[in-house]
């Protein structure tokens, strides 16, 4: 496994433990507790996607 992979699966990894923990906070308290989360989610995935394309390239 190359570490472009190993990143692509940690950074999916880390977005769906924020998006599933920003969800739990929306419906539990309000939408300003789960959004910071949801939004960082939304970082981590734009990261996963971009190391993913970068292992591709290697490959």
């Amino acid at each position: 496994m190359s570490v472009h992979h190993r990143a692509a699966t940690t950074f999916a990894l880390l977005g769906a433990l924020q998006a599933v923990i920003g969800i739990v906070f929306t419906a539990a308290f309000d939408r300003a507790f789960g959004a910071p989360l949801l939004w960082t989610a939304t970082g981590s995935f734009a990261l996963a996607w971009h190391f993913q394309r970068k292992a591709a390239d290697n490959a």
